[in-house]
C-alpha cells in the first residue's frame, strides 16, 4: 500500500505532469474561459455604473412618483407656469443643521431648482454660518425655514408659514392639518421679482366684514398675491389716488349719497371695484345707486332653487349655481361654488351701451324669488317670479380710454370659513381671483394650502335622493333577488 502511495505522489508531481497541468490543452480552455467571465463581469459592472449616473442627473421629479392623496411631493401648474415666466436670477436659502432637514420640504426646493435655470438652491447651516440670516431679516429664523433672494429684495418663509396647525380642545393637543410650502414660497418668489404691488382700499364705516372675518384661505390667497389691503373710512376720506381696486364686502347699513358718489366717481374713471351684498331685509338706496349706474339692480328677497342637483340638501335656499365659462371662473370650473341666501342680480330695462354684463354664476331656469324669506315654507306659489338668475356678474365700461370694472357677488356669506370648507376652498379661490384679476399683479399665484387630514366632498339633494333610494331600496331588492334565485336553484336539487 505505501508502494502505491508513493508511486501516485511521485507521478503527480513529475516534471511532466506539471508541465501538462499548466501548459496543457485543457488548462489553456479553463483559462480562456476564465478570461471571458472576467470581461463579461467588468463590462457589465461597468454598464451599471454608467446607467446611475446617467439616472443620477435626471431631475427627481421624473424619477419619483408622488402617491400621497394630498400630492405633497408635486408641484402645481400655477407655479410650474410662474417658473417658466421667470427672468431673474432667485436663490433659496434653505436654513437648516446638518442631519434636521424636513424630507417634504427638501424635495419641494428640489422641484423649484429642477423646474427653472433661474433658480437656486443653496442650503445654509446656522452652526457654519451663524450671521447669515442677519442679512436678511432682525428676527430669529427658525430652522427648516426658507429665505428668498433676488437682488435688493427678499423675503423669509418660516416654517410655521409652511406647516399649518390647529388644537385639539378635547385633548389640548397640537396637530399638523396642512401643508402651504408651494404656496408660500411661490408667493414669495413672485413677491422679490415684482416691481410693485398693487394696492387695495377695503371700505369701512357701513358695519361691513372684515378681512379676519372671511375664511382664512382667501386671506392667505389675496396675501400669497402680495396685495397690500388698507382700511377706507369713505365718511372722513376720499379715496386714494393710488387705489388701484375698492373692495365692499357686505354692508349692513347703507352708504351716504356723497359715499355713494365718491364711488361712482371713482369708477367713471376707470376705477375696479370688488362687491359683495348680503340680504339684510333692510333698503339700502344709496348703496344700491352704485350698482344701478352700472345696469343692474337686486331682489329683494332671496333665491330659492328647486332643481334638486342645485341646492345643498334640505337647504334649497344654499345654492350650487352653474359656472359659467370665464377667466374668472377658469380655476374652478370643475368644483362646486356655494352660495347661501343669495340674492338675484338683475340687469336693468335700459343702461348705457358702453357697458357689458356678463354672467359668471346662475341659477337654473326653476329657481324663484322668495320675497319674504324669515316666513318662507320655501314653495314656490303662481305668483313667485321665476327663471335663471344671476349670481355673479362681471361688468365693464371702456370710455375715453378708461375702463371700469366691477365684479360683484350677491352672497358674502360665501366667503365664511365654514361655508367656504364645506367646498374645499373653491369659493375663497374664485374670490381671491376675481380681486387679483383687476389688480396689476404680474402672475396670480391662487396656491390653496394642502391638507394632510381630509377632503371635503359634497353632495347635492338629489345626489342624497339617489343614493338614499340604492341604500334603502336597491341594494336590499338585490339582496332579495339573489336570495330567491339560490332557494330555487337548491330546490330543483
Amino acid at each position: 500500500m505505501n508502494f502505491n502511495i508513493k508511486e501516485k505522489l511521485k507521478k503527480t508531481f513529475s516534471k511532466e505532469h506539471l508541465k501538462e497541468v499548466f501548459t496543457g490543452e485543457e488548462q489553456k480552455k479553463h483559462l480562456k474561459q476564465g478570461s471571458y467571465s472576467s470581461i463579461m463581469t467588468v463590462i457589465v459592472l461597468a454598464v451599471i455604473v454608467v446607467i446611475n449616473l446617467i439616472v443620477a442627473q435626471i431631475p427627481t421629479s421624473k424619477t419619483q412618483i408622488d402617491l400621497s392623496t394630498q400630492k405633497m411631493y408635486s408641484i402645481t401648474d400655477e407655479t410650474k407656469t410662474a417658473l417658466k415666466d421667470l427672468d431673474q436670477d432667485v436663490t433659496l436659502y434653505y436654513i437648516v443643521q446638518k442631519g434636521s432637514e424636513d424630507d417634504t420640504i427638501e424635495k419641494l426646493l428640489e422641484h423649484y431648482d429642477e423646474l427653472s435655470d433661474h433658480i437656486k438652491v443653496e442650503t445654509k447651516d446656522p452652526d457654519l454660518y451663524p450671521k447669515f440670516t442677519s442679512q436678511y431679516t432682525d428676527q430669529t429664523v427658525a430652522a427648516n425655514s426658507v429665505i428668498v433672494v433676488c437682488g435688493d429684495k427678499s423675503k423669509v418663509v418660516s416654517n410655521s408659514d409652511m406647516w399649518e396647525t390647529s388644537t385639539n380642545y378635547q385633548t389640548y393637543q397640537t396637530q399638523t392639518t396642512g401643508f402651504d410650502g408651494e404656496g408660500q414660497i411661490t408667493s414669495a418668489i413672485t413677491y422679490v421679482t415684482s416691481e410693485n404691488n398693487p394696492k387695495v382700499y377695503w371700505v369701512t364705516g357701513h358695519g361691513e366684514a372684515s378681512e379676519s372675518d372671511l375664511s382664512t384661505n382667501f386671506s392667505d390667497a389675496v396675501n400669497k398675491n402680495n396685495v397690500e389691503i388698507s382700511d377706507l373710512a369713505l365718511m372722513t376720506d376720499d379715496i386714494p389716488e393710488d387705489a388701484e381696486e375698492l373692495v365692499i364686502m357686505s354692508p349692513t347699513t347703507d352708504f351716504s349719497e356723497d359715499e355713494a358718489n365718491k364711488v361712482i366717481t371713482y369708477l367713471e374713471n376707470g376705477g375696479k371695484l370688488l362687491m359683495f351684498t348680503s340680504y339684510t331685509g333692510t333698503d339700502m338706496p344709496n348703496l344700491d345707486s352704485i350698482l344701478e349706474n352700472y345696469g343692474v339692480k337686486r331682489s329683494s328677497g332671496i333665491v330659492v332653487e328647486t332643481d334638486s342637483q342645485h341646492y345643498y340638501p334640505q337647504m334649497p335656499y344654499y345654492l350650487l349655481p352653474n359656472i359659467q365659462s370665464d377667466d374668472i371662473t377658469t380655476e374652478v370650473k370643475s368644483n362646486y361654488i356655494l352660495m347661501p341666501v343669495a340674492q338675484a342680480i338683475q340687469k336693468l330695462d335700459s343702461y348705457r351701451d358702453t357697458i357689458t354684463i356678463k354672467s359668471l354664476l346662475t341659477t337654473t331656469e326653476d329657481a324663484y324669488i322668495e320675497n319674504d324669506p324669515e316666513n318662507s315654507t320655501w314653495s314656490k306659489s303662481a305668483d313667485s317670479e321665476t327663471g335663471a338668475f344671476d349670481l355673479g356678474v362681471s361688468i365693464t365700461e371702456t370710455v375715453d380710454d378708461k375702463e371700469t370694472q366691477i365684479i360683484y357677488f350677491s352672497s358674502a356669506s360665501m366667503l365664511s370659513s365654514q361655508i367656504d370648507q364645506a367646498i374645499s376652498g373653491a369659493n375663497s379661490k374664485l374670490a381671491a381671483t376675481a380681486l387679483t384679476s383687476m389688480c396689476d399683479v404680474e402672475q396670480t399665484v391662487v396656491i390653496p394650502s394642502k391638507s394632510t387630514s381630509y377632503t371635503n366632498l359634497v353632495f347635492t339633494q338629489g345626489a342624497v335622493n339617489t343614493w338614499s333610494i340604492i341604500t334603502i331600496a336597491g341594494i336590499p331588492l338585490v339582496l332579495v333577488v339573489i336570495g330567491v334565485m339560490i332557494w330555487m336553484k337548491r330546490r330543483k336539487q
